[in-house]
């Protein structure tokens, strides 16, 4: 039968979330903990994340025997070999057919914005930075909503055949003292989230950051090919209803 897994990962303990030549990526540790209890089928993702990025509601399928009828148990017995870096939140029985990556039919991220003094603790899991004005920022991450050709949003070298992509929700908020960036989509580039932030974040000190980055968008010019931190970054959910 197959099955499919939601679990969260701390990114900085990985390079990645695919399976490297080393066998440090997610994938990989995750694939030792499945193969403790029994499971040696090929692990099937919604998409990659980069080397640091982490996932609250990461997305997988396996295939396993009828016998791991007991998903309660299944999950707990997985988790016993793959924490602390790694969660398994929920587990649940799928169609054969079933196909986490295009299945989806959409995504949504958050970047972590801490205004806290600086952390050693925490500097794997959030961006510090002073306060800044969250009016102005949602006013800069509008620009992204819509369906747009994010060419110079994605990582140079990317192989993506297509780059256009649609944006459902741009925007931030304030809570206790961090500032959360939300981007839904009906899927993203690689690095495209990043440098969506790290073009907000520019643009805040710039008088005519509406217009640099609409001609980003436009690719007629480049406001900023340097990502935001990856430490910020989750994949927080995986939609397919």
């Amino acid at each position: 039968m197959k099955i499919q897994l939601i679990f969260s990962y701390d990114g900085s303990k990985f390079q990645g979330s695919q399976t490297q030549p080393h066998e440090n990526g997610v994938e990989d540790a995750l694939k030792r903990a499945l193969s403790h209890v029994g499971i040696f089928s090929k692990i099937t993702s919604s998409g990659r994340t980069d080397k640091d990025v982490h996932a609250n509601n990461q997305s997988t399928s396996v295939e396993c025997g009828e016998h791991f009828s007991d998903l309660e148990r299944l999950k707990s017995l997985i988790n016993r070999h793959a924490r602390p870096h790694i969660n398994v939140k929920f587990i649940r029985r799928v169609s054969d057919d079933f196909q986490p990556r295009f299945d989806a039919i959409s995504r949504s991220y958050r970047y972590v914005i801490s205004h806290d003094e600086f952390s050693v603790f925490r500097a794997n899991y959030e961006l510090f930075l002073p306060k800044f004005d969250v009016k102005k920022a949602n006013e800069l991450l509008s620009l992204f909503i819509g369906r747009h050709d994010f060419s110079s949003f994605m990582k140079v070298g990317s192989d993506t055949k297509n780059p256009v992509r649609e944006i459902y929700k741009a925007f931030c908020y304030e809570y206790k003292n961090k500032t959360i960036i939300v981007f839904k989509a009906n899927g993203f580039l690689r690095a495209q989230v990043r440098l969506m932030v790290a073009a907000v974040l520019k643009g805040l000190k710039h008088k005519n950051a509406n217009e640099l980055i609409k001609k980003q968008l436009e690719n007629q010019a480049i406001f900023t090919r340097m990502p935001a931190p990856a430490q910020g970054l989750y994949l927080n959910r995986v939609h397919y209803f």
